[in-house]
């Protein structure tokens, strides 16, 4: 964990002066840390504002915190020791409960305590059987409403037949009823009519098959009103009458609709008051209802982040919830004045479930020293984004602009990066030979296809010189990885100027740099901060401009490898370097021409550094190199930890870049046989980035070279007048079908290699007939019959590998290894 608890703090002590014990590090190598990696103090308090004399301090990553630990633990502000130890999260089991959190749960269970022991009276008391003797002893013995009921309600074998005569006897004398203080409460009313006692009659038809089974919940849930029993003797006295008299005693002065609802609140009650007993109707099996926060991360896949570093980097969250799903969208919101974030985040995954899977992991846990605060995000709102229904009133090709454009934002990789206007080439070579466009391509000639590949690769070899002029790697252009804050800007008319494409990009937010080569067909904007090169690449994606239409693409990263490009470390470029609306530059000034850059143009110079220490970080091996001259970067290499999600260790090596050649070998030299961390290193040079040349270098022995994507139109003289302006051709062949039409690609071989090498360097990325040409070196000719027998038979054994796999998996068979080469083996 990368969060500290500091415990027995003095009681005067605030997060100033903890953040200041905890910075008071004498020499940061040996500790392992600096003070800047600190990322939070926190002094906790009681209500009061009293301090409980603990905190806690975190760090930058889990290394640090580590390293504070064995630094500060038993150490002594004034005169208190303190104790420093690694913090638990609150999701942690091992956390020791809070006092209110004990008494809390203390009650509960005296509650539920309780709760049981009542349910178990009631069950003692429901299975024992009741007798008269009981029965007798609930009410009251001279009540003569209950001696009828009793007499009523007995086994007709045991009663006497001749009970009933004596019920006239019993009329006519006078009967004495207590009454009850309940009493006083009701009035005699009997001035209804005939329609309201049938209302009556059906209320209590109703209330009756409501009325549950049990006699003695029966007894409790409804109040009899008292009635003299004589007057059901009264032969003068209607059944009607005798009915009214028991049911329209009403509480004096109450409405009646006041009345119904007591009526209903009483008998809800009555039964609330029997501990909840079970009904006689079948329960209803309710599904217990899911937690809300997951239901609303379902329905948009977005999940909001708080309680963030404010120097933190969308990388980071971006490395941070990566395994737990596809990201279709990590934003992080920077203060324009300091140019940091501002302490919260929005994560947008592609797929609900794995934002559901991320919260449950991550939601409380401790990140870059800080607790992380996950909450369900809001939708991403899109003002201007149209549903199918409005597209389909569109015409057709504004709908396919505008998913054209929706699609342009989500586009990670290009297959063709330095791709130029074809007109704007033609015109930029034609102004620097002096002539005419209309010169440079006659439309009669049988070439002009080829001219115009031939204008082309001239300008893209004059880009790429002046790309690597400025520091940017060539190389970086193959990879996938993409960065938002770099925009490629290409298909602009010829004639647009760098101060015009930097007033139309600034206008979304501070550019960092604006590369535009001299030939005017690309150009590079690199922004300050990523949401405002998002802004500007949604806004002006397949924008009209001028005569054209502009098309964006993201740039790679590490585009300037000689510079840090970090957001909180780009204040200090110069702002005569930056163009603004309000200051109409020219280009020179907007345009970094390098004059002033001590590095040389060439590619820096790696050395590889092993036998590292596992716990040594790349920011100790940066400052053990860069006090040595032309030092630019250090990393230390990483994999993912397969036991511990979302954590790395290190492989035990790393690699330092240099400014040049010269410096890597004084820095092998001098730092051979260091002690770092309890290691001696091991330094040599290192070639990293060049295996793939050297594999084609390699290749490139027999100098013949494979011609893909080659137009069907495409003639064998246009392949020779094409690539014979590089070099000697040995022999040019067009594979034809057995109509005479090409197959679409071609092969073309050179007396050298080395003519070879230069014709693949210069035409790549080349268009003939509107196709990008796509080369690779091909594998040599046999040199006998031998070699030409075992190729063949490798390729049909390849091809009886593949035939055999398609079938596995027809048959639905798991994984399994097959042999392709013969040699090498390959996992499906």
């Amino acid at each position: 964990m990368s969060r500290l608890i500091v415990k027995n703090l003095p009681p005067y002590l605030d997060e100033a002066g903890l953040k200041k014990h905890f910075s008071t590090v004498k020499d940061p190598k040996s500790a392992g840390f600096a003070p800047s990696d600190i990322t939070d103090v926190k002094v906790v308090r009681a209500r009061d504002g009293k301090t409980r004399r603990f905190g806690f301090v975190g760090f930058r990553s889990d290394e640090t915190a580590e390293a504070a630990v064995k630094y500060f633990d038993t150490s002594f502000i004034n005169s208190t020791k303190i104790s420093v130890a690694v913090a638990m999260t609150f999701t942690d089991p091992n956390v020791p409960l809070s006092s209110r959190e004990r008494k809390r749960q203390a009650a509960q269970r005296a509650r539920e305590d309780a709760e049981d022991d009542r349910e178990a009276k009631k069950a003692r008391y429901l299975e024992k059987p009741m007798t008269i003797d009981d029965i007798n002893g609930l009410g009251n013995a001279s009540d003569p409403r209950l001696a009828d009921y009793l007499d009523a309600m007995q086994v007709r074998s045991n009663a006497k037949t001749w009970a009933n005569n004596d019920a006239g006897a019993v009329a006519n004398e006078p009967q004495v009823i207590q009454s009850t203080a309940s009493d006083d409460e009701y009035d005699e009313f009997t001035g209804k009519g005939d329609d309201e006692i049938d209302e009556d009659e059906d209320e209590e038809e109703e209330s009756e098959n409501k009325k549950d089974d049990d006699n003695e919940e029966a007894e409790e849930d409804e109040e009899d009103p008292v009635i003299e029993d004589g007057l059901a003797a009264d032969p003068g006295v209607s059944d009607m009458d005798w009915l009214r008299q028991r049911q329209t005693r009403i509480k004096e002065g109450e409405p009646e609709e006041d009345r119904e609802n007591r009526h209903t609140e009483s008998k809800s009650e009555g039964k609330k008051g029997k501990g909840n007993a079970p009904k006689a109707a079948t329960p209803v099996d309710e599904e217990p209802s899911e937690d809300p926060t997951i239901v609303s991360i379902r329905k948009t896949g977005r999940l909001f982040l708080r309680n963030l570093l404010y120097t933190a980097k969308e990388e980071d969250f971006r490395q941070l919830f990566s395994q737990y799903g596809e990201l279709e969208e990590v934003h992080l919101p920077i203060n324009t004045k300091t140019g940091q974030c501002k302490g919260f985040a929005h994560v947008q995954f592609e797929d609900p479930e794995n934002a559901i899977a991320a919260y449950e992991a991550q939601d409380g846990k401790i990140f870059q020293g800080r607790l992380l605060h996950i909450l369900p995000g809001k939708p991403k709102k899109d003002y201007n984004r149209l549903d199918e229904h409005d597209l389909k009133n569109l015409p057709l090709k504004k709908q396919q602009e505008l998913k054209r454009k929706a699609e342009a934002a989500k586009q990670q990789f290009s297959w063709n990066s330095l791709y130029m206007n074809q007109d704007a080439v033609m015109e930029s070579v034609a102004k620097s030979m002096g002539i005419k466009k209309s010169e440079l391509i006659d439309p009669d000639s049988s070439d002009a296809a080829v001219k115009q590949a031939l204008a082309e690769a001239t300008v893209i070899g004059d880009v790429k010189s002046y790309f690597e002029k400025m520091g940017v790697d060539l190389a970086s252009f193959d990879n996938k990885d993409r960065d938002d804050r770099v925009i490629l800007v290409k298909n602009f008319p010829f004639g647009t100027t760098q101060p015009e494409i930097a007033e139309m990009f600034s206008e979304y937010g501070d550019l960092y740099k604006v590369m535009m080569p001299p030939a005017g067909t690309i150009a590079i904007v690199i922004f300050k901060h990523i949401p405002d090169a998002r802004a500007a690449f949604a806004k002006l994606a397949f924008r009209r401009f001028k005569t054209s239409i502009l098309y964006l693409e993201k740039g790679p990263k590490n585009l300037l490898p000689n510079e840090k490009m970090e957001s909180d470390e780009v204040e200090h470029v110069k702002q005569d370097k930056i163009v603004t609306i309000e200051d109409k530059l020219s280009a020179s000034d907007v345009m970094d021409t390098g004059s002033n850059d001590e590095r040389p143009a060439t590619a820096s110079t790696s050395v590889f550094v092993k036998n590292l220490n596992f716990k040594t970080t790349s920011r100790v091996l940066t400052d053990a190199f860069k006090a040595l001259d032309g030092f630019l970067v250090a990393q230390v290499k990483m994999k993912p930890d397969s036991k511990n999600k979302g954590k790395f260790l290190s492989m035990g090596f790393g690699f330092v870049e240099f400014s040049s050649k010269e410096a890597a070998e004084i820095a092998q030299k001098a730092m051979d046989g260091h002690v770092l961390d309890g290691h001696k290193l091991q330094l040599k040079i290192s070639n990293r980035g060049q295996d793939e040349e050297t594999t084609e270098t390699k290749k490139a022995i027999d100098s013949k070279i494979l011609i893909k994507n080659l137009p069907f139109e495409a003639t064998k003289k246009d392949v020779q007048k094409l690539f014979g302006a590089f070099g000697s051709l040995k022999t040019v062949r067009v594979p034809k079908k057995f109509n005479s039409e090409s197959r679409g690609f071609a092969f073309a071989e050179y007396v050298s290699a080395k003519e070879a090498e230069h014709a693949m360097s210069a035409l790549q990325g080349t268009h003939l007939l509107g196709r990008r040409l796509v080369l690779q070196y091909a594998q040599a000719d046999a040199s006998n019959a031998e070699e030409e027998i075992e190729r063949m038979q490798a390729t049909v054994s390849k091809q009886a590998a593949q035939r055999s796999f398609a079938d596995m998996k027809l048959a639905g068979e798991g994984k399994r290894r097959v042999d392709l080469e013969g040699e090498d083996e390959e996992e499906f």
